[in-house]
């Protein structure tokens, strides 16, 4: 950089850091206006593009000046190489100080930044099976116009998804229909497994059944039969009684007419 043989470079010890910036962006455009006015020109014409673009933004990122590669990256170190549209967003939109910044934007990625933690909140209890990029289109809506919403730019919606933004719907549609399938698929096997299992308890039961059946049988013939047992016993007494009387009778008789 060529700074002008007149200008004071007088720095002192205490200039801090910000200052310095300050001191070499000013000296640089001061260069750029002398030497590259046509470039400077366009530089200035495109920062101002840029801020009138940022100002629409709705939901404008907290990330400063780091960029959303470095924040990938580290979310990548903090989740095993693991980084989705979902942690950047959260990342990258959750409020780091206490900087006055606009309102209804903050509220937006307040919104956006709950509504996500909810979402996998509840795919954690297992009350939904959303992948991290459905609950992204829950939250933001659909990608459109090539540009990959929550991730940074150098990623166009084509090289993330695969496939064209036109066809994107239909992939979607083919893939849910074939986790579809699959879920089908395994139910039918569980339930087929599950026949197997309650017919081999049945059997089981009605085997056991059976055997119930042919104890209780057994057991009511064992005591027909010693009631029976019993009962000729007392039979056959009462008989020998009978028996024993008769001749008693008999005797008396013989006697009395011996005597005649």
């Amino acid at each position: 950089m060529t700074v002008p043989e007149n200008e004071d470079l007088n720095i002192s010890s205490s200039l801090t850091l910000l200052s310095l910036k300050t001191y070499i962006y000013d000296n640089m455009l001061q260069v750029m206006s002398i030497h590259y006015p046509v470039s400077l020109c366009l530089i200035q014409e495109k920062s101002k593009k840029a801020s009138e673009s940022r100002a629409h933004q709705k939901m404008p990122h907290y990330n400063g000046t780091k960029s959303f590669g470095r924040t990938r990256q580290e979310i990548r170190n903090k989740n095993g190489g693991k980084c989705s549209r979902v942690d950047v967003l959260v990342a990258t939109r959750t409020r780091k100080s206490e900087k006055v910044v606009n309102a209804i934007n903050l509220e937006n990625n307040t919104h956006a930044v709950d509504e996500i933690n909810k979402l996998k909140e509840l795919r954690e209890q297992g009350l939904n099976e959303k992948i991290d990029e459905q609950i992204i289109q829950d939250v933001l809506d659909k990608d459109t116009h090539g540009y990959l919403k929550a991730y940074g730019p150098g990623r166009s919606i084509t090289q993330h998804f695969k496939v064209k933004p036109s066809r994107i719907d239909l992939t979607q549609e083919v893939n849910e229909v074939k986790k579809k399938a699959d879920q089908a698929i395994e139910d039918a096997r569980k339930e087929a497994e599950n026949a197997i299992t309650e017919g081999e308890q049945a059997k089981l039961e009605t085997e056991q059944a059976k055997k119930e059946v042919e104890a209780v049988k057994n057991d009511v013939d064992r005591k027909i039969a010693d009631n029976n047992e019993v009962w000729e016993k007392k039979f056959s007494q009462i008989l020998d009684f009978l028996g024993a009387g008769s001749s008693s009778d008999s005797d008396v008789s013989g006697c009395q007419g011996s005597k005649e």
